[in-house]
């Protein structure tokens, strides 16, 4: 059962206390990802996740680091296109230390400007390694094409020219205009008292100052694309994308989710099944959903060789028709939802996964779902909602794609 509590300044403190486990994951979440940025900072989200990491005013990066190596812990964060968060695992008895590292990291960055430009090089390496990977390019330059001309479609590590223009006090001021106790919630998993853990997470952030912070999204346009990049690689890469569900839309992210499954999201997908292992034509091949505020996607890839991507395509395209024309077995329906169940409740078992889960949720929807309500959910999927979620989405007429692969152009 997860606590709330949320201190005068606003900080939301959201737990799970598992007290048989020896670990805690916390985590500390920023309402703030490359979705708000504008194209002249684009990337400064992440930028700023970076810059945590380079020192305090108490510690340098290397003490940052070590001090949490040498407990045999984990230290890290990420920048997502709605949210940042910096997480550590530790030992139950470590985690005082976790708190110190995390708090100090957030309130008393450096930012060094000579840090600054060392990191320009870093993330531009960062950005090259993405680039070099064909499915993340593929997806990257799907994105940019489908929700042109709205943030959502900006790279989440920006570009080299944003990052090159990026200065000093374009992180200082982005840091003090969100990373405001306010729109923050410190998450937390594992060993602990909830009680206990409040009055120290007081004592580390009863000075950070709230301030007032608006944060509207308009739903981003999806636009149908068909674009090819020529990439020296062995294997043709595709991505195809679908307008999807918003996250707020619960009914049907639900169904979707369950339609997801049966389409390809799993080993025994149609896709999986019918393209790789009944004709041999690829070794990846999925579909994926991802969830924005009055938005979302459906997402399919595939590598394959060259002399395979027209068949592929087509058997692709004739999935989604088909789907789209008979729907759903009811079969199909019932061990859909078994598997959501289950890898639901599998994604669970581990410190880490739930204070993602619980501290994302808060962050960005101010409420958690209890574990025995995501099951009635699931459960509660009826074939009425599958239909229509397949009728608004499974549209061969509405598709962005794009291939990557040498040639293609």
């Amino acid at each position: 059962m997860y606590k709330i509590h949320t201190l005068e300044n606003g900080l939301t403190i959201i737990g799970e206390e598992i007290p048989y486990l020896k670990s805690i994951s916390l985590g500390i979440w920023i309402n703030a990802g490359s979705r708000i940025e504008n194209e002249k900072i684009s990337g400064v989200s992440h930028f700023i996740e970076h810059m945590l990491f380079k020192g305090t005013k108490n510690r340098t990066s290397k003490d940052i680091a070590s001090e949490i190596d040498n407990l045999g812990g984990q230290i890290n964060a990420f920048t997502s296109k709605e949210c940042t968060c910096y997480y550590v695992k530790l030992l139950d008895s470590h985690i005082d230390i976790g708190i110190d590292i995390l708090s100090d990291m957030v309130l008393n960055p450096l930012f060094d400007e000579d840090d600054i430009e060392k990191e320009k090089s870093v993330i531009l390496e960062e950005l090259k390694m993405y680039e070099d990977s064909p499915e993340d390019l593929a997806y990257d330059l799907l994105t940019e094409h489908i929700y042109k001309g709205d943030p959502l479609g900006m790279n989440i590590i920006g570009t080299e020219d944003s990052l090159e223009g990026i200065e000093k006090k374009d992180i200082i001021d982005y840091f003090n205009k969100y990373y405001v106790p306010n729109n923050s919630v410190v998450s937390i998993s594992g060993n602990f008292n909830f009680e206990e853990m409040v009055k120290k997470l007081e004592l580390k952030f009863k000075d950070w100052k709230a301030k007032e912070v608006n944060i509207e999204f308009e739903s981003a346009k999806f636009n149908p694309c068909s674009i090819a990049k020529n990439k020296d690689t062995e294997q043709v890469n595709i991505a195809i994308t679908l307008d999807g569900i918003p996250a707020e839309n619960t009914k049907e992210v639900y169904a979707l989710s369950v339609v997801n499954t049966v389409f390809g999201g799993s080993i025994s997908s149609r896709l999986f099944q019918k393209i790789r292992e009944e004709q041999g034509l690829v070794y990846s091949i999925y579909s994926s959903q991802s969830l924005y505020k009055k938005c979302g996607e459906v997402g399919i890839y595939a590598s394959m060789s060259k002399e395979n991507l027209e068949q592929v395509y087509k058997m692709i395209l004739d999935e989604i028709k088909s789907l789209r024309e008979n729907y759903l077995t009811d079969k199909e329906i019932k061990e859909s939802k078994e598997q959501l169940k289950g890898s639901y409740i599998l994604g669970l078992e581990s410190t880490s996964s739930r204070m993602m889960s619980i501290g994302k949720a808060m962050l960005l929807h101010n409420r958690v779902k209890t574990t025995d309500e995501t099951l009635k959910l699931i459960d509660e999927v009826d074939k009425e909602t599958i239909n229509k979620v397949i009728d608004k989405i499974f549209n061969v007429d509405k598709l962005g794609v794009c291939i990557v692969g040498k040639d293609v152009e």
